[in-house]
């Protein structure tokens, strides 16, 4: 009992008080040695002993029905969507708060600490004022801009035919133009042309061909063996 205490949790009660244990020793009592615990939040909740459901075995079955509430849980982030408005006013905001800072007292630890803290206190206020709270669900789209927002929020409000067709030109334009820089950069920037398949990832190459020996590549087991040696 001290111990299911320690980890928050408490003894069922059941329903009605039988064995739980049926022994086949003749002159050996039942008795009762299988117990549930549970947490605090059901503590009111009871359990069945059902020894008609023992079939061969020594030990009667415990049933508990647990009570599960239906829970929204929502997920939030605070980010800064690229080329958007917001993103140039952090920019802008960080620029002009940094070129305000005292640079001139970098000889001792303590001037430099205090430049630290002005720093991040900076990086910290801006980001609270720029960044937007954002919902991460599993419907989540990286193409989804404001545009689409207050499309989808002109539609809902008019439930006209025109507002809904155009909101899903919107949605197309967003989403072309969101993968179109996303291909553009792929394909010039990074160049890495994997990214465009999930299933497939850049492949590390084997241990062995980054191991050189006197000037030359181990490529087979006798060279790599010969260099251990």
């Amino acid at each position: 009992m001290d111990l299911a205490e320690s980890y928050s949790l408490v003894h069922s009660i059941p329903a009605l008080s039988v064995p739980t244990h049926y022994s086949d020793i003749s002159g050996h009592a039942n008795s009762v040695i299988d117990l549930i615990f549970l947490g605090m939040s059901c503590a009111q909740v009871t359990y069945h002993i059902e020894p008609n459901l023992r079939r061969p075995s020594d030990h009667a079955p415990l049933i508990v029905d647990l009570p599960i509430a239906p829970e929204n849980i929502c997920v939030y982030r605070m980010v800064l969507k690229h080329d958007s408005e917001e993103e140039t006013a952090f920019l802008l905001s960080m620029s002009e708060g940094l070129s305000q800072l005292n640079f001139s007292s970098l000889d001792s630890t303590a001037g430099l600490d205090l430049l630290s803290e002005a720093i991040s206190g900076l990086f910290a206020d801006c980001w609270a004022t720029y960044a937007k709270k954002n919902t991460v669900t599993t419907r989540s789209k990286k193409w989804w801009n404001n545009k689409c927002s207050t499309a989808l929020e002109t539609y809902r409000r008019t439930g006209e035919c025109l507002d809904w067709f155009s909101f899903r030109s919107t949605t197309r334009r967003a989403k072309r133009c969101f993968f179109d820089n996303r291909i553009a950069e792929i394909a010039s920037t990074n160049k890495r042309p994997w990214d465009l398949m999930s299933w497939v990832k850049q492949r590390k190459l084997p241990v062995v061909e980054a191991i050189h020996f006197q000037g030359q590549p181990c490529n087979d087991l006798p060279d790599l063996w010969s260099v251990l040696h």
